[in-house]
């Protein structure tokens, strides 16, 4: 059984939250509940990085769709960051890629939703 590690650090007053390993029914309750925790804060953005994780499926999926409506709704900006084809190419074939703010880099992140 894989764990799904979480990191939280801040740039710029901005949450990145770090996920390593399996985002899958198992580990994606306590993701979608952390998130939404941050949320809550009222960050000026909210960013997950994805670049770490080895398999990502529906419930993946899910929890970014989730996340983006309550950011929607609180206004919050919300960003994903990954440059893999197993977040990437799942997004795409859905057509979440379409709703979510998409970046290859944390930086690039930060930089487009601070403003």
């Amino acid at each position: 059984m894989n764990e799904l590690r979480q990191r939280t650090t801040y740039v710029q007053s901005i949450p990145i939250v770090a996920l390593t390993g399996e985002i899958d029914m198992m580990s994606s309750a306590p993701v979608t509940s952390r998130l939404a925790e941050l949320l809550g804060r009222k960050p000026p953005a909210l960013v997950v990085d994805l670049r770490e994780v080895r398999f990502f499926g529906s419930e993946g999926i899910r929890a970014l769709v989730t996340t983006q409506t309550q950011a929607d709704e609180l206004g919050v900006k919300f960003g994903v960051v990954s440059d893999t084809r197993i977040v990437l190419r799942p997004l795409e074939m859905t057509a979440v890629d379409q709703v979510l703010h998409l970046f290859a880099d944390v930086d690039d992140a930060v930089t487009a939703l601070r403003g």
